[in-house]
């Protein structure tokens, strides 16, 4: 018996030698190029040069799953359809612009997978969109809190003011009011005066203009 026999004796059984035989299995035949290994095994590693993508083979052997680029320095393990916001105008690999446009259902087939036809049908067949957020800011889905309520997963709102109203100053005999054409003061000759407005073409908070992407 050869000390590796016995190192392996001394294990768990037949459960360990059943994982270290996948492991094993699992790096002998990693590879890369375009086309996927036949036969895969659990747990295999693939560098799918077609793609650019690093993927392993699932426990039940039925599927790849994708780890990250090729070339990257730090695979981590962003999911596809993760949002995230980039601090230079230039798209980083492994993501796409949130521009709304209409990408590949093959090409990014994980990104489908994940996201359907949420932000878009496309072409209806071949392609779907991605969201479009350039110039937006996002707001957490409201999930049946009610806080935002009636609203559609991934819809958007156009801007809009909390109603509200505005007083005139005491001793002016001013009365504000509201007629079909908007907004008005009664002076005290019982005249219509209208409010004044102020302000520039849109409600914003300050802000800090970034890329938005989208892992696929």
């Amino acid at each position: 018996m050869s000390q590796h026999d016995m190192i392996i004796d001394n294990q768990p059984g037949a459960a360990f030698r059943a994982d270290l035989n996948q492991a094993l299995a699992a790096i002998a035949t990693n590879q890369s190029g375009s086309v996927e290994p036949n036969p895969s095994y659990p747990y295999q590693f693939w560098a799918d040069t077609a793609s650019g993508t690093l993927k392993m083979r699932n426990a039940a052997n039925t599927a790849w799953t994708k780890l990250g680029q090729l070339g990257a320095t730090n695979f981590g393990l962003v999911l596809p359809g993760t949002i995230a916001y980039h601090a230079r105008n230039a798209v980083p690999a492994g993501y796409l612009r949130c521009n709304g446009a209409a990408v590949s259902r093959t090409v990014y087939a994980d990104l489908f997978a994940e996201v359907g036809t949420t932000f878009g049908n496309g072409d209806g067949s071949q392609t779907f969109n991605v969201p479009d957020l350039r110039g937006e800011f996002l707001r957490g889905w409201d999930d049946a809190r009610g806080v935002d309520a009636g609203r559609t997963f991934g819809s958007a709102q156009a801007d809009l003011f909390k109603q509200h109203t505005h007083s005139g100053l005491p001793g002016q005999g001013v009365v504000q009011g509201q007629n079909g054409t908007g907004n008005y003061m009664i002076v005290s000759d019982n005249s219509y005066a209208p409010i004044g407005s102020t302000g520039g073409t849109e409600t914003r908070p300050r802000n800090i203009a970034l890329l938005a992407c989208i892992k696929y």
